[in-house]
């Protein structure tokens, strides 16, 4: 049988509990801040939340997404 540390268990696992992240949340989000993977956050054994790490914005190829889309109608507002 392995046996991990906290350390190990969130870089391999990328889940953790409410609590773990609360007593140790540097710790718990290491993974999506330097190894850009998800974290999933359970409580009771349900997955409740995921802490995903920022990716930056090409605006130049976004600006190039919606010319590409064209004019867009709105809908009236009421």
């Amino acid at each position: 049988m392995a046996c991990f540390d906290a350390k190990s268990v969130y870089s391999v696992l990328m889940e953790a509990t409410l609590t773990e992240l609360r007593r140790d949340t540097s710790r718990v989000v290491q993974p999506a801040i330097h190894g850009g993977e998800k974290v999933t956050l359970t409580e009771h054994g349900q997955e409740v939340a995921q802490i995903v790490p920022c990716r930056k914005v090409d605006y130049q190829q976004a600006c190039k997404d919606l010319i590409a889309v064209g004019p867009v109608d709105f809908l009236p507002r009421k």
